[in-house]
């Protein structure tokens, strides 16, 4: 904080009386509005009472006081790409539009409705002056005493508040890197001088390009790309890894395994899971291959990674990562749909209904899409196994940015699935294909 001390003490000079003179040197000018000093004092005590002390406490200090302690100003959090490492301007504004909404809409003390975005720039504001010994020198015994007691309590919140930042950037991170592509960091939270009276607090993120490895599979040779997090606090880049035994529990030798994805198994990601945004992908993979790694069995005894999406009610299933391993690496081959033959879910409704994988595209329960588009409602022997025996009525609630409630279904596509599981009740011995060539014909002929 030298530059904190060095500025202030420039006022603190300018403060003193002149030796043997019962007049003192006019105050420094105010270089900010009446206003912005209204704003800051009104936000202090919201702030004291937030942090569990009485608003009171600020009028211990003197009118001149007051004004020295916000004479300097932080500003909120610019994001700047580091030195030497290219991001897209665009990218750079959507983590600081992110970042910037998050710390306006977000409480720190709901009941005070002191917002983060009060506690980065007047909070940091009170911390940094906490520590300006120019500035304490000036203070009664009892005021310094108060200013240090109260740096304490600043001191916390500020790591707190890092914390936060960092996670909310991390996850716009997430969002916009890439495993085939681009992997992007951040560095912690710095401050620098703007000037005299204020601060910027900066964030540079970093990139890190794409780590890829070779394999070999059915006797083919294929390209697979890291799953990873970019740099995050102290923490550098770290590529996912998953204990061999979290895939086989009765194995005896716990060795981690680096995991890596194809570029098929992206692709299918993007077919599959098609009621997403496609740069919100990497927040799936880190989620499922990262952080929950969640191994189930699939209905041929096969191992599967469910692909999971987070929710208010815990992490919820959306599909199903097929892998294989090989020496120290997984590899991710492919995402199995949701409703797939070979997936836990797939082979009950398959089971119940005499499904076949030709059914699944023809009627389109292949994509996670299938759930925004038919009123399941409408088709009771659908729900009944959806719904009521599987349990997916949360697919249609995952989503709303992408489908409002009050978005209708797709009519033609409910009515077109409602008269195949109505003929399919009424001809449970007939082949399913001609069903669909005929249910396709009548469609095509009322469109004419």
């Amino acid at each position: 904080m030298r530059y904190v001390s060095k500025t202030f003490y420039n006022m603190a000079k300018n403060r003193k009386k002149k030796s043997g003179s019962a007049h003192r040197k006019p105050n420094v000018p105010v270089k900010h509005s009446k206003t912005y000093f209204e704003t800051c004092h009104a936000t202090t005590r919201r702030i004291l009472q937030a942090i569990g002390e009485e608003p009171s406490l600020f009028d211990l200090y003197t009118k001149h006081q007051k004004q020295d302690l916000f004479r300097l100003m932080a500003l909120p959090p610019r994001i700047l790409a580091m030195q030497g490492h290219t991001v897209p301007k665009q990218y750079l504004r959507y983590v600081q539009e992110s970042l910037m909404t998050n710390l306006r809409q977000t409480y720190f003390h709901e009941e005070t409705k002191v917002t983060w975005m009060e506690i980065v720039t007047v909070g940091q504001t009170l911390l940094l002056m906490s520590m300006a010994d120019p500035f304490l020198i000036l203070l009664s015994p009892s005021q310094r005493e108060t200013m240090k007691r109260l740096n304490k309590i600043f001191e916390n919140i500020y790591f707190e508040m890092e914390k936060m930042i960092a996670a909310t950037i991390k996850i716009s991170l997430m969002t916009l890197s890439q495993p085939n592509f681009r992997i992007y960091g951040q560095s912690r939270l710095e401050m620098m001088p703007v000037n005299s009276d204020r601060f910027l607090q900066a964030i540079y993120i970093r990139v890190h390009e794409s780590r890829s490895i070779r394999f070999k599979y059915h006797n083919r040779e294929r390209t697979a790309f890291r799953i990873a997090l970019g740099q995050f606090l102290s923490v550098p880049y770290m590529g996912a890894t998953i204990a061999m035994s979290q895939i086989y529990p009765e194995i005896e030798h716990d060795r981690q395994l680096n995991i890596y994805i194809q570029s098929h198994a992206i692709h299918r990601f993007k077919e599959r899971i098609d009621t997403i945004y496609p740069i919100m992908r990497n927040n799936f993979f880190c989620l499922s291959l990262m952080m929950v790694q969640q191994v189930v069995r699939g209905p041929d005894g096969t191992q599967l990674i469910t692909c999971v999406t987070s929710t208010e009610n815990g992490v919820k299933t959306i599909g199903y990562f097929v892998f294989t391993i090989d020496g120290n690496n997984l590899f991710v081959l492919t995402l199995l749909p949701l409703l797939g033959q070979d997936s836990p879910e797939g082979r009950i409704l398959y089971k119940r209904l005499h499904l076949s994988t030709a059914d699944l595209k023809y009627l389109g329960m292949d994509k996670l899409s299938f759930f925004y588009e038919v009123d399941i409602e409408q088709i009771p022997v659908l729900k009944r196994v959806l719904f009521d025996e599987l349990h997916l009525d949360y697919v249609r609630t995952l989503y709303h940015s992408f489908r409002e409630p009050d978005t209708p279904f797709d009519e033609k596509k409910t009515l077109f699935v409602k008269n195949f599981f109505e003929k399919l009740e009424i001809q449970s011995a007939a082949d399913h294909a001609s069903i669909l060539d005929e249910l396709i014909k009548s469609e095509n002929e009322l469109s004419e």
